[in-house]
């Protein structure tokens, strides 16, 4: 299971922190996973994580994209 998203931060948490910086940090993570999930009478899902990351990461192009204008750039899509 190294490829949930759990796992994933976890280790992306250890190689930066330490061992032990990652166990707390991905106890907070799980807490606030659970708090939700009981606020909102949801069920788990990890889809939810690779969608909110894909949003993240359009919302990111799209920042970078404005960031360039700014400067005078103009970004062409990689064919």
């Amino acid at each position: 299971m190294h490829d949930s998203y759990l796992s994933k931060f976890y280790w992306k948490i250890k190689q930066r922190r330490g061992a032990k910086k990652a166990v707390i940090a991905l106890a907070r993570k799980i807490l606030v996973i659970i708090y939700h999930l009981l606020k909102n009478h949801d069920l788990y899902n990890e889809n939810k994580f690779e969608q909110t990351k894909q949003k993240q990461e359009t919302l990111r192009l799209k920042k970078l994209t404005a960031d360039a204008k700014k400067l005078g750039f103009d970004l062409i899509p990689a064919a």
